[in-house]
C-alpha cells in the first residue's frame, strides 16, 4: 500500500461511506413504517414512539460498546458482526406480531446491528487516517449519512406502498448483506500505521509513537468541560433529528401532503445536505470547527419553523428542503472532528462513544416527547418550538467549546527526562 497514488485512508472513507449510508438510512427511515405499522399491529402513536426512543436510546448505549470492541479487536470483526447483527434483526422486524415482539426486535436488535455499524465505528476509524484533512474526511461520512436519509426515505415508501412494510424490511436487510459485508470484511483496516503508512500519507516521523501519544480515556475525557459541551450541543441535535425522522413525514402528511411528496421533502433535505457537508468540512479544516458547528445549529432553527409552519404550498416545502441540506449532516462529522483534535485520533471511538450515547438520549427523548404531546395537542408544534429553542441553546454552547482540552493528552502521556 506504500507505493499507490491514492492515499489508502480514502478507500477506508469510501468503504465507510456506504456501510454509513445503508444503516444511517435504514435508521432515519423509519417515519414511512409508523402508519403501516400502527395500523397492522393495533397501536396508536405514543406507542410506536416509545419503541422508536428505546431503540434510539439503546443505540447510544450499545455506541460506547462498540467503540470499546474497536479498541479491543480489528474493525473488520466489529463492522461483520455488526453488519450481520442488523441483517438478521431487520429480517426479523419483518416478521413481528404484536407490540412486544416489535420491542424486543425493533426495540434491542435492531440497535445493536446498528451501534456495530454506525457513526462511532466510522469516525473513530477514519480519524485515525486523517490529521490535516480530518474535517474534509469525516464530512464525507456526514454526506453519506444524508445520501441514506435522501434515496432510502422515498425507497422504502415507494416499497411500503407496492409491496408492504414487512417486505419492504427484508429488502432492506438484503441491500445490507450484499453491499455492506464485502466492504466490512475486504477494504476496512484498523489504521495507516497497521499498513505501514502516516495519517495524511506524510512521511513518518522518528521516534513518534502515535498510538500512545494520541488517546485519551473516557473517564479522563469526563472530567473535562469540553465534553460536556460536545456532548451537550450534540443531544440537541439527537433531539432535532429523531423528532424529524420519526415524526416528519406523519406530520407533513398531517398537514394534507400526500406520502410520496412527504418522503421526497425529506429525501431532497438529505439530498441537498451532500454537497454541502463536504463543503463545510473542507471550510472547517480552514477556519476551525467551532464556529462552523455553531452556524449548523442556528441555520436548523429556520428549517425546522419552515417545515412545521408552511402549509399548502409545494414549492416552498421544496425550497426549505433544499436550503436546509447545509444544516443536516455536519454536526456528527463536526463533533467527531473536535473530538479528535482535543483528545487525540486514537480516543475517537471510546470518546465519541459515549458523546454519541448522550446523543442518543436526545434522539430517544425527541422520538418519544413527539408522540406523547401529538395524544395530548393533537398535533406537533410543541415539539418542534422546543426543538428550536433547543438549537438555539446548542449553537452558542459549540462557540464556546473548550479546545484548550488538549493539554490534558499531552500531559499524561509525555513524562519528563530523567524520571
Amino acid at each position: 500500500m506504500r507505493d499507490q497514488k491514492v492515499f489508502y485512508g480514502w478507500w477506508v472513507v469510501g468503504a465507510f461511506s456506504v456501510t454509513t449510508f445503508m444503516s444511517t438510512g435504514v435508521r432515519h427511515a423509519v417515519g414511512p413504517f409508523l402508519k403501516p405499522i400502527v395500523a397492522d399491529l393495533g397501536l396508536d402513536r405514543a406507542s410506536f414512539s416509545a419503541v422508536v426512543a428505546l431503540s434510539l436510546f439503546l443505540y447510544g448505549v450499545f455506541m460506547p460498546l462498540a467503540g470499546m470492541a474497536l479498541d479491543r479487536f480489528s474493525v473488520r470483526l466489529v463492522a461483520s458482526a455488526g453488519t450481520l447483527l442488523l441483517v438478521a434483526s431487520l429480517v426479523l422486524t419483518a416478521m413481528v406480531r404484536n407490540v412486544w415482539e416489535f420491542a424486543a426486535v425493533y426495540g434491542v436488535l435492531v440497535p445493536l446491528g446498528l451501534a456495530g455499524t454506525g457513526p462511532v465505528i466510522a469516525s473513530g476509524v477514519v480519524a485515525r487516517w486523517f490529521s490535516r484533512r480530518r474535517g474534509t474526511a469525516l464530512s464525507v461520512l456526514g454526506s453519506a449519512s444524508m445520501t441514506g436519509m435522501s434515496l432510502l426515505v422515498p425507497g422504502a415508501t415507494w416499497l411500503i406502498l407496492t409491496a408492504g412494510w414487512r417486505t419492504t424490511y427484508v429488502v432492506m436487510a438484503a441491500l445490507v448483506l450484499a453491499i455492506s459485508l464485502p466492504l466490512c470484511l475486504w477494504v476496512l483496516r484498523d489504521s495507516p500505521e497497521s499498513v505501514g503508512l502516516t495519517p495524511d500519507g506524510a512521511p513518518r516521523l522518528p521516534g513518534v509513537a502515535a498510538d500512545s501519544v494520541e488517546r485519551v480515556t473516557a473517564g479522563e475525557a469526563l472530567r473535562t468541560l469540553a465534553f460536556w459541551q460536545l456532548a451537550g450541543s450534540f443531544f440537541t441535535c439527537g433531539f432535532s433529528m429523531s423528532l424529524l425522522s420519526a415524526h416528519g413525514m406523519p406530520m407533513l402528511t398531517d398537514h394534507g401532503y400526500s406520502p410520496m411528496f412527504a418522503s421526497w421533502a425529506l429525501g431532497v433535505l438529505g439530498g441537498s445536505s451532500i454537497g454541502f457537508t463536504v463543503m463545510l468540512g473542507a471550510l472547517s479544516d480552514r477556519l476551525g470547527r467551532r464556529p462552523v458547528l455553531a452556524a449548523i445549529y442556528a441555520g436548523r432553527i429556520f428549517i425546522f419553523a419552515g417545515f412545521f409552519l408552511i402549509r399548502d404550498n409545494p414549492m416552498a416545502i421544496l425550497a426549505v428542503a433544499v436550503l436546509g441540506g447545509i444544516t443536516m449532516a455536519g454536526t456528527g462529522s463536526m463533533t467527531s472532528a473536535l473530538t479528535a483534535d482535543i483528545y487525540g485520533r486514537f480516543s475517537v471511538s471510546s470518546v465519541f462513544g459515549l458523546i454519541f450515547l448522550v446523543h442518543q438520549t436526545g434522539a430517544a427523548v425527541g422520538s418519544w416527547l413527539a408522540g406523547a404531546l401529538f395524544e395530548t395537542t393533537g398535533g406537533y408544534g410543541a415539539a418542534f418550538a422546543l426543538a428550536c429553542l433547543f438549537l438555539a441553546g446548542a449553537a452558542i454552547v459549540a462557540l464556546k467549546i473548550d479546545t484548550g482540552a488538549r493539554r490534558i493528552w499531552r500531559t499524561a502521556t509525555v513524562t519528563p527526562s530523567g524520571s
